[in-house]
């Protein structure tokens, strides 16, 4: 299978193409993107890793994303940030990356390591197909889920989440931390948080640890059931009953907490940090204690493209 992959691939090499605003594009065909670059030429490796993010994602939203067997998602690679935040999409300048809902499509920059290149898109294309899962049925998706299901994905594979920043700033945060999943349930960030800095931090590493263990410590079915009680306009309470049995939201609380506190995390990252030193973000690892402030703009690389006359945030 790697094989006939491989072969399809060198025989899609890029070709011309222009947009809108008269630059010149290359293209390159995978078996699942379309992908419009700036660069005569992909960062090595970059198709193949694309794809091997897409199997990743199918696994994980297949059942609430069948359109991404069938239909290419594009991708837009500009030459570098300053052309990103230009382009036509208008992207604001905290921006890093963005789907395009309209387009299923997937906007960034050029980045020097490949590897962040993959994750950002692996994050973004979380969005898009996790969105238009609930903009079938004219909903939005709680902030939570959306967003820590998009953290989670950045990881190169499940069975390896110690690759992901998010999961490495887990392990520095005390369970205690964080507040309790009914209160934590009913906040979203861009407005109850405002510039708390260090809230909005600690609400995104919940985010991605509460998602994780939701989709990763339960079956994947049971995961689509409880995106499907939400969309159908169940509360959180009620769709954790339906799906994964929990009576209360504080009988999640306790086996959350529970699976937080095992100190085989610590023993992840700090194996990955031997194995592989680029692997790990040593700043955030090495720290002692809390994390360092960062607003939600810097966080969130997800941006929604605004309607036709409404300017950009």
């Amino acid at each position: 299978m790697l094989g006939a992959l491989t072969a399809f691939l060198m025989l899609c090499g890029p070709a011309a193409a222009r947009d809108g605003q008269g630059w010149n594009w290359r293209q390159t065909q995978t078996p699942h993107f379309l992908i419009n670059s700036q660069a005569t030429w992909l960062p090595a490796g970059f198709s193949m890793g694309a794809e091997r993010v897409h199997s990743r994602l199918r696994m994980d939203l297949g059942l609430l994303s069948p359109w991404m067997t069938k239909e290419k998602i594009n991708l837009y690679i500009y030459a570098d940030h300053e052309g990103f935040l230009a382009g036509e999409f208008a992207p604001p300048k905290w921006s890093n990356g963005l789907a395009v809902y309209d387009r299923k499509a997937v906007a960034m920059p050029t980045m020097k390591d490949p590897r962040k290149m993959l994750a950002v898109m692996a994050h973004e294309a979380t969005h898009l197909l996790f969105d238009s899962y609930w903009r079938e049925a004219h909903r939005e998706p709680p902030a939570w889920i959306n967003e820590g299901l998009a953290m989670l994905e950045e990881a190169e594979s499940p069975e390896r989440p110690e690759t992901s920043v998010w999961y490495q700033q887990m392990t520095l945060l005390d369970p205690k931390t964080f507040p309790d999943l009914e209160t934590f349930f009913a906040v979203t960030p861009t407005k109850d948080l405002h510039d708390n800095q260090a809230a909005v931090g600690e609400w995104y590493i919940q985010a991605y640890a509460v998602t994780h263990f939701l989709l990763r410590k339960h079956s994947r079915l049971q995961f689509k059931s409880l995106c499907a009680a939400l969309r159908d306009g169940k509360s959180v309470e009620q769709a954790l009953w339906l799906t994964y049995r929990y009576r209360r939201i504080g009988d999640l609380d306790k086996k959350w907490l529970a699976w937080l506190a095992d100190p085989v995390h610590k023993r992840r990252v700090a194996a990955l940090a031997g194995e592989d030193r680029k692997g790990v973000d040593e700043e955030a690892v090495g720290k002692a204690h809390g994390l360092k402030p960062i607003s939600f703009k810097s966080f969130s690389t997800s941006f929604t493209r605004p309607k036709p006359g409404t300017p950009a945030e």
